[in-house]
């Protein structure tokens, strides 16, 4: 590998700017590299999320699907998995009812069940395809779940990506699985990256990547997994 060091970011191409905004300011080096889409997907057309007790978002793209949709959370109390939610919520102007700061469904599932002991009826905004937590826990705790999804998650295909060059010193920052299936199916080169949680980080350990795993889900704590100075608040 050859040329400069860098951080990659890999996320898609509208959330990758605020990350490479605060690296820049903060001295890095950064190349934006999206390896994931998003396609919206029709909205059932029996789903109305006022009527249920709780909406929980998982991801900041949820929010955003979510709100892009004309969705409003009404009566709906909510409730979002980690920082970066919250601040997508924030964004779109929905109120983060129980500030948990998870990192992953299974411990947001057992954060929320420990705010709310009743049963109710909780909608999940998110993927088509997603992981079976939280809703396995909640299910199982007496809630009724419903998913409602808005998007289809899908790789970047090797012919649409650039033709780039690492450094030894790269970090790439992954945040999806589908975003290290679509580097690995474009460059035979293995870099090493760090993973924004386990479910990522799981995909990329047998790819081959030298894999750091972020303590909480965001850029902060992300750089920190990287060995580099903490990011100024």
């Amino acid at each position: 590998m050859t040329g400069r060091s860098r951080i990659i970011l890999t996320r898609q191409r509208e959330r990758n700017a605020s990350w490479a905004a605060r690296l820049v300011a903060a001295g890095h080096d950064v190349l934006e590299l999206p390896l994931i889409r998003y396609e919206a997907l029709p909205l059932p057309v029996d789903v109305d999320p006022p009527t249920f007790d709780w909406v929980l978002f998982t991801s900041p793209q949820g929010v955003k699907a979510f709100s892009a949709a004309g969705l409003a959370t009404g009566s709906a109390r909510v409730a979002a998995l980690g920082a970066g939610t919250a601040a997508a919520l924030a964004d779109a102007g929905l109120a983060d009812d129980l500030g948990l700061r998870t990192g992953d469904g299974a411990a947001f599932a057992r954060a929320f069940l420990a705010e709310v002991p009743n049963p109710g009826r909780v909608l999940l905004p998110g993927p088509q395809r997603r992981l079976a937590e939280p809703r396995t826990s909640l299910e199982a705790a007496g809630f009724e779940v419903r998913e409602l999804p808005l998007y289809v998650t899908s790789p970047v295909p090797a012919t649409d990506l650039p033709a780039v060059e690492f450094a030894s010193g790269d970090r790439v920052f992954f945040c999806s699985p589908s975003a290290v299936r679509a580097f690995t199916d474009a460059w035979a080169e293995r870099p090493r990256c760090v993973a924004i949680g386990e479910t990522t980080a799981d995909a990329a350990r047998p790819a081959g990547f030298e894999t750091a795993v972020a303590v909480t889900p965001d850029l902060s704590a992300m750089v920190r997994a990287a060995g580099l100075d903490p990011l100024p608040e």
